[in-house]
């Protein structure tokens, strides 16, 4: 238990910074990974030989008449696949945790090819509701506004954006006020919307909402 756990260890500190360097080298100097992560497991290899030998050799003495090239032989063939395995596994789990940000451009293309009716703000997602359906956008709000241009619409509070065609009357409620849309959702008009709501003809006397 001690020969093995100890084996381990070593195992894990060098392999573990050597790859490291290889991957970080790989990248700075524009070479394959793969052959300098293999670079660096054939001297790994050899490091761990100089930590494996003299230990097993002090636990079992009739181990002593074992050649270097035979101990690099034993860690190359025990150490390598495991090493060269954890690698490959991590990078395909580092893959598949990247969520690739969506560009502008095709951002844009995207919205503009179907008809928004609003848009809200969900935890740190916005849903993007149009005539068809809805779907989850990553935000801030503003970076989904961005690829809303020539559509007919006004942000009406720090979290929703909507569509002129989207709003089919007004709810009052004391001094606050929601637009009612067409899928049954009420939108939130902030106070500081009031004015440029009115001023746009989507409120007349703050009571009715001007559809398109």
């Amino acid at each position: 238990m001690f020969y093995w756990t100890g084996c381990f260890w070593a195992g894990v500190v060098i392999f573990g910074l050597l790859i490291r360097l290889a991957i970080a080298g790989a990248a700075w100097l524009r070479a394959p990974a793969w052959v300098m992560v293999g670079a660096a497991i054939l001297v790994g290899c050899g490091l761990q030989t100089a930590v494996v030998a003299p230990l097993a050799s002090t636990l079992w003495p009739f181990l002593k008449h074992l050649s270097p090239l035979d101990w690099y032989g034993q860690c190359l063939a025990i150490s390598a696949p495991v090493a060269a395995g954890f690698t490959w596994l991590r990078a395909r789990l580092q893959a598949a945790r990247v969520v690739p940000a969506i560009p502008a451009p095709e951002a844009e293309a995207s919205l503009a090819s179907s008809v928004v009716l609003y848009l809200k703000m969900e935890d740190h997602y916005v849903r993007v509701r149009t005539e068809t359906g809805s779907r989850l956008e990553a935000g801030p709000l503003a970076r989904v506004l961005a690829g809303l241009s020539g559509l007919d619409g006004l942000q009406v509070h720090r979290s929703w954006w909507v569509a002129r065609r989207a709003v089919v009357g007004v709810e009052r409620d004391g001094r606050n006020l929601r637009l009612r849309l067409v899928d049954g959702e009420a939108a939130p008009v902030a106070r500081a919307s009031v004015a440029r709501l009115r001023a746009a003809g989507w409120l007349v006397d703050g009571e009715s909402a001007a559809t398109g």
